[in-house]
């Protein structure tokens, strides 16, 4: 009786074992996407200022520093959709298809709802006016409803309730030297 249980127990380890490193390394994956897309965002924003100015004008992507960059994930339907950002740029979240950084198919989304942008170092998310007002939720119990121009500072592990969308926020650091 006592060896049946010992195999049971550990193939019950076994497989919780498993479990753990499927999880970690799917984990580790999308690590490395959104600080693949960081990059390429962030390339992309340097060419297009290097375009507009000429070579002796003042940037914003200093060499060897780091910034301060936004994963943001969604669903829509069965579909998963995932974005990064530089919060320097304002990102608009809404009902409107040309202007939206974030379009929200929903009628109880505004055509412009709400928007995150970085100010003093931190990331913020201000609701416009929304008809409906949008949500945080930070951990398992704490709402925050945000009003009528009204703000709150974003954490990494936010999720933005915007209508019937959920937003999970991730705040990260890119290495600009990697570019």
């Amino acid at each position: 009786m006592l060896p049946i249980i010992l195999i049971i127990l550990a193939a019950i380890l076994l497989v919780a074992t498993i479990i753990l490193i499927v999880v970690i390394n799917a984990k580790r994956n999308e690590r490395i996407k959104y600080n693949i897309a960081a990059g390429n965002t962030l390339r992309e924003e340097y060419l297009n200022h290097s375009l507009r100015n000429d070579v002796y004008s003042e940037s914003n992507h200093k060499p060897g520093s780091i910034k301060l960059m936004i994963y943001l994930k969604t669903k829509y339907g069965k579909q998963k959709i995932r974005y990064v950002f530089n919060p320097e740029n304002r990102i608009l979240i809404g009902r409107d298809k040309y202007e939206s950084n974030i379009y929200v198919n929903d009628k109880t989304v505004s055509k412009k709802h709400c928007c995150i942008y970085l100010s003093g170092g931190q990331v913020y998310l201000e609701d416009m006016n929304a008809a409906n007002g949008t949500v945080v939720e930070r951990g398992l119990f704490k709402n925050y409803k945000i009003v009528a121009n009204n703000r709150i500072i974003l954490r990494s592990r936010d999720r933005v309730i915007v209508g019937s969308s959920i937003i999970k926020v991730i705040l990260f650091y890119y290495d600009m030297s990697t570019m």
